[in-house]
C-alpha cells in the first residue's frame, strides 16, 4: 500500500505547501498560488490509486478557485473536508517518517482556513 509521503515529491510538496502558509503571516497567498499548489499537488499524487478521492477534491478546490466569482462558503467545506482527509493519512496505522507530523500542521493550517469567515 503507497501512502502519501512515500515518494519526496509528496514531501517536497509538504514542505512548499508549509512554507507557503507560514509564509502567509507576511503576505496573504492569492488565488494563483493556490492554484499553482494545486497543481503540484496533483502532480505529486498522479498515480496513487489510494489518493484519488483527495485528486478530485484536489480539482474542484483548483476549478472554485479560478472562478470569476469564488463561492467561499464551498470553497471553505472542501478546505474542511481535505483538513479532515489529510489527518485521517498522518493518524493512520501505515503512516511513519516524519512527513505525518507536516501533515497533521497541513491539516491544521487547512481547518483554520475553513474555518475562518
Amino acid at each position: 500500500m503507497n501512502m502519501l509521503g512515500s515518494n519526496i515529491l509528496e514531501e517536497s510538496m509538504l514542505t512548499d505547501t508549509l512554507k507557503a502558509f507560514r509564509d502567509n503571516n507576511l503576505t496573504p497567498i492569492l488565488a494563483t498560488q493556490g492554484v499553482i499548489l494545486l497543481d503540484g499537488w496533483l502532480q505529486a499524487l498522479a498515480g496513487d490509486s489510494n489518493m484519488e478521492q483527495i485528486q478530485g477534491q484536489l480539482n474542484e478546490l483548483r476549478t472554485a478557485l479560478q472562478a470569476t466569482q469564488p463561492d467561499e462558503p464551498y470553497i471553505r467545506d472542501l478546505l474542511g473536508s481535505l483538513a479532515d482527509k489529510a489527518q485521517d493519512v498522518a493518524e493512520d496505522s501505515n503512516s511513519e517518517g516524519t512527513w505525518t507530523g507536516g501533515l497533521v500542521s497541513l491539516s491544521k493550517i487547512l481547518r483554520s482556513f475553513s474555518t475562518n469567515s
